[in-house]
């Protein structure tokens, strides 16, 4: 059994030996490669290339990732319909020469919310970055109880149509433009910006005042520079790895066809990043 991940600086994500890790246990054949566009073995190759590439190696489906979540939706038979009201998706599935669209982000996110947040206030919420990832992570606050969400992206557009898009999808929340400085009990970073292909930050935390919390779901590095400037503020931290790994069971399941052990997964991922576990 194959499976793949498709996306630019990818090297250093933790999916494949999650995947592969779990699978030894569940006494699987399992192999999960990357196709990392970003590097110059896959100079000159297209998106539609890699997932064409992924499907003749005989791949039983692939997660796509940066800055390919809203692109791959174009190249498939079926989408799944909360893929669709997200308007991305991470994970396809290969059914024959049929290709199916699902999005494990929003569950993956909920999930790590809820667990790691551990009931601090979340009523207000700046949303850094209008991508991918951004209508699922956007739904999952929403539907957790977030009433007034800001949205901000480099992209004035990007941010302009999800704002609309979520206040479309769930009119009960007030959804804005992030546009100057403001009062927020949180904020979640759902840019590429953090990534060690992509350093930096998304944001100054000089420039809006947050009260409780800073979350991201970058995961490689753990401790990204947004993260590091919260911890120095003495702000709690929302790592991106209980996202990675709850989206990681949800595609394994797709992919397998086997449930994976969430706990045990947990514990690959802490193992892997050297990250106590809690």
């Amino acid at each position: 059994m194959k499976a793949a991940l498709i996306g630019k600086g990818i090297a250093a994500s933790l999916t494949p030996a999650l995947h592969e890790a779990e699978g030894a246990v569940l006494g699987l054949e399992y192999t999960y490669g990357r196709y990392d566009l970003a590097t110059p073995q896959y100079a000159g190759w297209s998106l539609a290339m890699a997932v064409d590439a992924a499907q003749a190696a005989g791949c039983r489906g692939v997660n796509v990732t940066y800055p390919f979540k809203q692109d791959v939706m174009a190249l498939l038979d079926e989408i799944l319909p909360q893929a669709r009201e997200i308007g991305a998706v991470n994970t396809v599935v290969f059914e024959g020469q049929k290709r199916i669209g699902h999005n494990t982000d929003y569950l993956g996110f909920r999930a790590a919310f809820e667990r790691d947040i551990k009931g601090l206030p979340y009523e207000t919420v700046l949303l850094l970055g209008a991508g991918g990832a951004g209508c699922a992570v956007g739904l999952a606050l929403i539907d957790l109880g977030a009433k007034t969400l800001w949205v901000h992206d480099k992209n004035q557009k990007a941010a302009q149509d999800l704002t609309g898009r979520l206040a479309n999808l769930r009119p009960q929340t007030c959804c804005t433009v992030w546009t100057s400085q403001c009062e927020v009990d949180g904020i979640i970073n759902v840019t590429p910006m953090g990534m060690a292909s992509h350093p930096g930050q998304a944001i100054s935390l000089n420039d809006v005042t947050v009260r409780r919390w800073v979350g991201d779901i970058v995961y490689f590095p753990l401790q990204t520079a947004l993260l590091h400037d919260a911890t120095q503020r003495g702000l709690h931290v929302m790592t991106g790895g209980g996202m990675a790994v709850g989206q990681a069971t949800e595609t394994f399941k797709l992919f397998t066809g086997r449930d994976p052990y969430h706990a045990r997964m947990t514990q690959h991922f802490h193992e892997m990043t050297h990250e106590v576990s809690p």
